[in-house]
């Protein structure tokens, strides 16, 4: 039996892969049980590789079984902590000491003042009770300074402590989301603190971590060069560019490349060393230097720029799998870098498990397969089809790259960029001679300061060339396209279609035959199957389904109609700077296919609920925006538009009694109190209320009423019983009284709440009555975003967490 080496290890690392997955993904406890079916599944691999010849058609399938539960070994394992990691930790007051693991990250908040990022090492810990315990494990400390005030510097290697309280890291844990926590895992760091007024005590530490502080000074003196000659914005781009990283960019810039999916170039990624690699090789083909020392010299320059960039893991797998590829076309051997990347993976995942979860892995795996495997087939039918050496090339990098990643592009994004194509061809290729520019700038800079300023200034006149350029072609119609989220079936028959090309010619001929063989019987098949759907859809009663989005402290909720209208119960709102709506309520609604919304009912400004509208707005369209008594600029202050903007012509004022009914669906405004003219008020106090009904089950959204109005709204005789009640202030003690509870009797209670919020929401007694009066209790900050389906008679729920 002959077996093509690259579908048997290709094979080998999706068990490994399949193994760790169905840890992650919860079809398999985690839990140390699995060492016993681990066991099994071994003693079947050894009995098929060892006791079987090789030709036996059973050792393919037990050696594939082997590695399917060495993947479950290595997930399982994957979550075992250390009894010392500071995690354990967590809910304590306690006084962290530890040395400093990263470089230390500056921003400036709107208000003046400084924000810092510590990475740290901890090596021991204080309670409060003075006692002084050993523990291990990194954790990101928070701390800020305010305006004017120095800030003492930190450098890699130094000692630091902090005092506050240990807590978990978390994301907003919804359908598509990214991962945070599982991102900060993955770099080792497992758990995050918020130094108190105190900040952070640092404590040089000299003649340690030479090469990180070596680094750090290069890329410091790379960053002061620049800011000399150019304004901090265009510095910071040009910096990522180098060396990675968003901080200080311009919003309208990271749109723009974001739209023309050029957003890559920010982030060090294997392009930008297979970029340098091609440089120092053209320059060894100049000084006529032999093939084996120019490759050498391509892999020492290769580790100085990761060593530059930080040597964080996302550097190093990019210099690695960015290496091989390079590698590959320059020696003419892309049948065996495609054995290495192959190699390179399963290595890298048997050694870090979680970064089969890490989009910067599977980004980074997915492009640099598809440059190898579809590059060179995609590059021969280009110019099959007449099209020039330089275009066919270029465009099948990028089509190579696209398609491999198009179905994580889709689960996370739902976008794919046409214009990239454009771009890629247009714009790359200016910003990698801005990144060889700038690479050298800086190395003018520290020889000949003059000549430095010179070539940095060269650089920033490239990237307004470069700004114009993409904002030139994210506004070209269609240049992005929306596309459905795809799931785990659909993805896997994608890749084996985009797999079909690469089969040998014999197994190909094999399938064209059979397929011809079975054409009847295919055809019958997939006519019965779409019957069978068909049917199905059209049995199954129309639902309505509603969505409470996890977007931390804050409320937003989607309602999809049975036919596709969707409508948005306020927004969610902003945390230190970060657009929730912009970067979670977009995200979500992409992912469920909503393209548009019908309606936005805002239950009040306060920025939790309503300051995500803005950028919902400027998205995606939106018919209207119904809001309470607020005025208008307390809106737009909040959404951070401008009284002007045209978007904010779109709100209108809602008030009790106005009714919507759309696919048998029912919206209306139940309370919607003025508001009083010379009196203090929070805003609370003007929330509207809404209701929306859809057979027998309805849901009620009270955003932050107080109880004094839901006393009001009872002795207007007004009927607010519900099925679902988003309970009011995010479960604070200022809403949700005995008497308004008793009038809903929801069968949920469902709390739109951020994990670890510092008002400590919910509060237990709500809680408590919640749970006294018969409802089910879930939690955004505990499980996620929660989503009711209901045909208006039965109604049913799941949450994300699971």
């Amino acid at each position: 039996m002959t077996v093509n080496s690259d579908a048997f290890l290709t094979s080998v690392l999706a068990a490994l892969s399949l193994g760790i997955a169905a840890v992650f993904s919860g079809i398999l406890p985690q839990s140390t049980a699995l060492f016993a079916a681990v066991a099994v599944f071994f003693g079947v691999a050894v009995f098929g590789t060892v006791i079987c010849h090789a030709g036996n058609r059973l050792t393919i399938p037990a050696v594939l079984i082997f590695f399917l539960a060495l993947g479950i070994l290595r997930g399982t394992a994957a979550f075992d902590l250390s009894p010392t990691d500071i995690s354990h930790r967590a809910g304590q007051e306690v006084t962290v000491e530890g040395t400093v693991d990263g470089e230390v990250r500056r921003s400036t908040a709107s208000d003046g003042s400084t924000k810092l990022r510590y990475v740290v090492a901890a090596d021991r810990v204080r309670g409060t009770d003075g006692s002084v315990s050993p523990v291990s494990g990194n954790l990101v400390v928070y701390a800020r300074a305010k305006a004017g005030e120095k800030v003492k510097t930190a450098r890699i290697g130094d000692r630091v402590r902090a005092t506050g309280e240990v807590r978990l890291p978390h994301g907003y844990r919804n359908p598509g989301q990214i991962d945070t926590a599982l991102l900060l895992r993955t770099d080792g760091i497992t758990a995050t603190m918020s130094a108190g007024k105190s900040g952070v005590d640092v404590k040089p530490v000299e003649n340690t971590a030479v090469l990180e502080r070596f680094a750090s000074d290069v890329r410091a003196h790379y960053r002061e060069s620049m800011e000399q000659v150019m304004s901090k914005e265009d510095a910071a781009a040009i910096f990522a560019m180098l060396f990675g990283g968003y901080d200080g960019i311009k919003e309208e810039l990271l749109e723009s490349f974001t739209v023309t999916g050029i957003v890559h170039i920010l982030s060090v990624s294997g392009s930008h060393v297979s970029l340098l690699a091609a440089v120092t090789a053209l320059l060894c083909r100049l000084l006529h230097l032999p093939s084996r020392v120019a490759a050498g010299f391509v892999i020492v320059v290769i580790a100085f720029y990761c060593v530059l960039a930080g040597l964080v893991p996302p550097v190093i797998r990019s210099g690695v799998m960015g290496g091989l590829a390079f590698l590959a076309f320059a020696l003419g051997r892309e049948n065996d870098s495609r054995r290495l990347l192959i190699l390179t993976g399963f290595f890298m995942l048997l050694w870090q498990p979680l970064l089969l979860g890490h989009i910067s892995f599977q980004l980074s795996f997915l492009a640099t397969a598809g440059l190898l495997f579809l590059g060179p087939p995609l590059r021969n039918l280009f110019c099959r089809l007449k099209m020039p050496d330089v275009l066919a090339a270029g465009f099948a990098v990028t089509t190579a790259a696209q398609l491999a990643t198009l179905p994580v592009l889709a689960w996370y994004f739902n976008q794919l960029s046409i214009s990239s194509l454009l771009a890629n061809l247009i714009v790359v290729p200016i910003v990698e001679g801005m990144i060889i520019i700038g690479l050298f700038g800086g190395i003018a800079a520290f020889l000949l300061p003059p000549l430095g300023m010179i070539v940095f200034l060269a650089d920033s006149l490239l990237l307004g060339l470069v700004s114009e350029m993409t904002r030139v072609l994210a506004a070209l119609p269609y240049s992005q396209v929306q596309i459905p989220t795809p799931g785990l079936v659909s993805s896997v028959l994608f890749y084996v279609l985009l797999s079909f090309p690469l089969w040998p010619e014999e197994r190909r001929q094999q399938c064209f035959d059979l397929t011809r063989k079975y054409r009847s019987m295919f055809v019958g098949v997939s006519l019965c199957c779409v019957f069978v759907f068909t049917v199905i859809s059209l049995l199954r009663p129309p639902q309505l389904t509603v969505h409470f989005i996890d977007v931390g402290q804050g409320d937003a909720a989607l309602v999809v109609t049975p036919k596709g209208h969707a409508f948005l119960f306020d927004t969610g709102g902003t945390r230190d700077g970060f657009d929730i709506g912009g970067r979670v309520t977009v995200p979500y609604l992409r992912h469920y296919g909503v393209r548009s919304l019908d309606a936005i009912f805002l239950t009040h400004a306060h920025e939790d609920h309503a300051a995500g509208c803005g950028a919902v707005l400027r998205q995606m369209p939106v018919g209207r925006v119904v809001t309470a008594a607020e005025d208008r600029s307390d809106y737009a202050r909040s959404m951070r538009l401008g009284e002007g903007d045209p978007l904010v012509q779109k709100l209108t004022r809602g008030r009790a009694g106005d009714v919507w009914e759309i696919d048998g669906v029912r919206i209306e405004i139940l309370y919607g109190p003025d508001k009083p003219e010379g009196v203090d008020l929070t805003g609370n106090e003007v929330s509207n209320v809404y209701r929306v009904t859809y057979g027998r089950a309805s849901f009620l959204f009270t955003g932050d009423l107080v109880k004094e109005q839901e006393q009001a709204m009872l002795d207007a005789g007004i009927d607010v019983s519900s099925t679902v009640l988003k309970v009011g202030h995010h479960g604070s003690n200022t809403s949700t009284g005995d008497p308004f509870l008793r009038q809903v009797a929801p069968s949920y209670a469902v709390f739109c709440v951020g994990r670890d919020n510092g008002f400590g929401h919910p509060k237990a007694d709500v809680v408590s009555r919640c749970r006294s009066a018969g409802a089910r209790i879930l939690r955004t900050d505990r499980d996620g975003a929660v989503v009711f389906s209901t045909d208006g008679v039965h109604l049913a729920v799941q949450s994300f967490a699971l």
